[in-house]
């Protein structure tokens, strides 16, 4: 069994804190891993890569075919492994002496979808029967069967490349929350996409029209994020480069815009649809109420210098941890706890956070598991070219 690398998690630590990495997905060829995201039952993840492939996991199981290297071997290419230049490391960005990193396991592999793909991966999902994999080449949605890989249908229209997709109202797979139960027959088969073109169009599932339902044109700037909310289907909420989170409400007409003021990266949401974290690249999680107007709590991000890259942030599937990537290649986990306690907009908590360090490039990617009985299992994806999955101390032997 591999020995559990050292973090600086407290020991004291919650049971379901996920500071223990556990496995690798291994597969992809060289290049970055863009996005990882758990399927909507949340018993397999899914990657997406430079590669132009999309690969399921199990992330809980070991494959078999894995050997791990001979010692000589093993030590030879953790000290080759930092070769990018132009990344650095948590390890040299906090001072901090590089420990030694035993090579993790390979976590099984599941399958493989190419068919479609004609350019890197940047944006996947799966509806919330977990049956149909959605995945976005440049500007051309995918819907392709999960099991026999084959592409279902194809819809496009986006001027520009598609940034996020998710299934609206059937707790879609998202860094929103995949457990908010608000499924519906119609919120099924319905499928949204963001765009670079500041857009974010709705695609019928069931229809063979090419045509979108709707289309919000309301952003001035890329569009980074897209979920549904509190109300299923009929809420959509976006995030935007020029610095709004926008609501709209389909059932009354409705579009609530709320002003950020620094362009947002990426957005997550509670379980219970109560309150929202979105990530900004002035390197600041502000978290706040969605049924209130002032701000609940702020994070300062682990690197200062989030202008590169989109940076992801995940509650996990029990709301106690908010869970980003950065920069620097560090995961930072922050205690949520109750956020109706917190007040104070000026406050940073970065001492709050656990840092976790695997990574050797930028962490841009993360998901937790939707599995209510399982918020102690993450996910996280590099530049890299690595993916990396975390579990808690106490449940690390369910992943050998």
């Amino acid at each position: 069994m591999t020995a559990p690398f050292q973090t600086y998690a407290d020991e004291n630590d919650s049971a379901d804190l996920p500071s223990v990495p556990v496995a690798e997905l291994r597969g992809h060829e060289d290049g970055p891993i863009h996005i990882v995201r758990f399927t909507a039952d949340g018993k397999y993840c899914i990657t997406g890569a430079h590669d132009r492939t999309v690969r399921l996991w199990n992330p809980t199981r070991i494959d078999p075919a894995y050997r791990p290297p001979p010692p000589s071997t093993a030590t030879a290419a953790a000290a080759d492994n930092n070769t990018h230049g132009a990344y650095v490391s948590s390890q040299e960005y906090y001072g901090r002496p590089q420990q030694h990193q035993q090579q993790l396991p390979s976590a099984l592999p599941m399958q493989t979808y190419a068919d479609g793909h004609l350019h890197p991966i940047h944006s996947i999902a799966t509806n919330s029967s977990s049956t149909t994999l959605l995945s976005a080449s440049d500007k051309t949605l995918l819907a392709t069967d999960l099991i026999t890989a084959q592409t279902k249908q194809k819809w496009w229209g986006h001027s520009a490349r598609i940034e996020y997709v998710t299934c609206l109202g059937g707790g879609a797979n998202d860094t929103s929350s995949a457990t908010n139960n608000n499924s519906g027959s119609n919120g099924e088969e319905v499928y949204a996409t963001a765009s670079y073109d500041s857009t974010v169009r709705l695609w019928d599932a069931r229809s063979r029209s090419k045509e979108p339902l709707m289309i919000l044109d309301q952003a001035k700037d890329a569009v980074t994020c897209v979920a549904a909310g509190k109300g299923g289907e009929a809420q959509i909420i976006t995030s935007s480069v020029d610095g709004k989170i926008r609501t709209y409400d389909l059932r009354t007409a409705q579009l609530i815009t709320e002003d950020i003021g620094e362009p947002i990266t990426s957005f997550s949401i509670t379980t219970d649809g109560e309150s929202i974290a979105a990530s900004c690249l002035d390197g600041i999680i502000r978290l706040w109420g969605l049924n209130t107007i002032q701000k609940s709590r702020v994070f300062q991000k682990l690197h200062p210098r989030s202008k590169n890259y989109k940076v992801e942030c995940t509650f996990t599937a029990n709301d106690e941890y908010l869970i980003s990537g950065s920069e620097c290649g560090a995961l930072a986990i922050y205690p949520v706890g109750d956020s109706n306690r917190y007040h104070d907009t000026t406050t940073t908590t970065k001492g709050e956070a656990t840092i976790l360090k695997r990574h050797k490039g930028p962490t841009v990617s993360v998901a937790a598991c939707p599995q209510i009985t399982r918020p102690w299992l993450v996910v996280s994806a590099s530049y890299d070219g690595s993916a990396i999955v975390w579990a808690s101390q106490a449940q690390y032997d369910c992943c050998q």
